[in-house]
């Protein structure tokens, strides 16, 4: 799936045929000038985000199953989409608000140590997940493909290329990724945390929580900020602000294979708009065999989204 600001293009390789099948939607910004407020935009971009994955998610199941009417498609009912949200939020504050809270609090920790331990807990579970996902072999052509659309975006950025074959020669890491945002927020959330046990100082297991609960759209807003800027400077004197988050990718993306790279640079020409260039397996391969290192495309703005 890549997203550009107005549309959203999808690609899926049919199981029956194995052909490339492609749609897309409109999508539209969000109107008002609040809407591009600094603080204001991180939390907007999130939600809009949540959104436009649900929608993608079961036009590509759609597309993927050779359904050719959404009306046939299999739904679950609201009611099951409503538990099963409310049950992942519920493990999700378990597991990365409450959890890291009661570990560094038992262990005896307080002030700055807290703070600190609270942040590495959440990071490293995190992490430990992801590590964990990868491991499983369904998941690693899930990583793959997640590695096609950062080389795709970052071929259409570097050279304007909208091939899959170029698309080989580049980086898999790209600074927009949300992995990268996931680890700049727990890097903000010990200032954001650390200041309000600072000007507060009180160290209840209720007003911790609470903390984390309430302060959540403040450190992913923050945290939005610090990355788009970290994002426009990723080749400048500045790029060590991105190293964190793009060493987190290794965990989170893989090396794609011709055919991947096919997937994803076919979602980023229906994206944008733009018609297919020919030749297209045969220059992946090309590619691959006379490439020997990575680029590092440079950012432009606007930009297709990685999704």
């Amino acid at each position: 799936m890549m997203r550009t600001k107005e549309r959203v293009g999808l690609a899926v390789r049919s199981e029956e045929s194995g052909e490339i099948l492609t749609e897309s939607f409109e999508v539209a910004p969000p109107k008002g000038r609040w809407a591009t407020w600094p603080l204001m935009r991180g939390v907007i971009a999130l939600r809009a985000a949540a959104i436009t994955a649900q929608k993608s998610m079961t036009m590509s199941e759609r597309l993927r199953w050779g359904e050719e009417d959404e009306d046939e498609a299999f739904e679950p009912p609201k009611i099951l989409i409503l538990l099963g949200a409310l049950l992942g939020a519920g493990l999700q504050i378990a597991a990365f608000r409450i959890g890291p809270v009661v570990i560094a609090k038992e262990a005896g920790l307080t002030g700055a140590a807290f703070i600190v331990a609270d942040a590495a807990l959440r990071l490293l579970l995190l992490l430990g997940v992801l590590w964990l996902v990868s491991l499983l072999p369904p998941f690693r052509r899930i990583l793959a493909y997640h590695g096609a659309e950062h080389k795709a975006i970052a071929a259409y950025e570097g050279k304007g290329s909208v091939a899959g074959g170029v698309a080989a020669g580049f980086t898999r890491f790209h600074p927009r990724c949300g992995t990268s945002f996931l680890v700049v927020s727990a890097v903000v959330s010990i200032a954001v945390y650390g200041a309000v046990l600072a000007l507060t100082g009180v160290f209840t297991y209720f007003a911790l929580i609470a903390t984390r609960l309430l302060g959540a759209p403040v450190v992913t807003a923050i945290a939005f900020e610090f990355q788009r800027q970290a994002a426009k400077r990723a080749d400048g004197p500045l790029r060590f602000l991105s190293w964190p988050g793009l060493a987190a990718q290794r965990l989170t993306t893989a090396e794609p294979r011709p055919d991947e790279l096919e997937v994803s640079a076919a979602a980023l020409r229906v994206a944008l708009g733009v018609e297919e260039p020919t030749g297209d397996l045969a220059s992946v391969r090309a590619a691959e065999r006379s490439t020997t290192a990575e680029a590092v495309p440079p950012m432009i703005d606007p930009q297709p989204t990685r999704g």
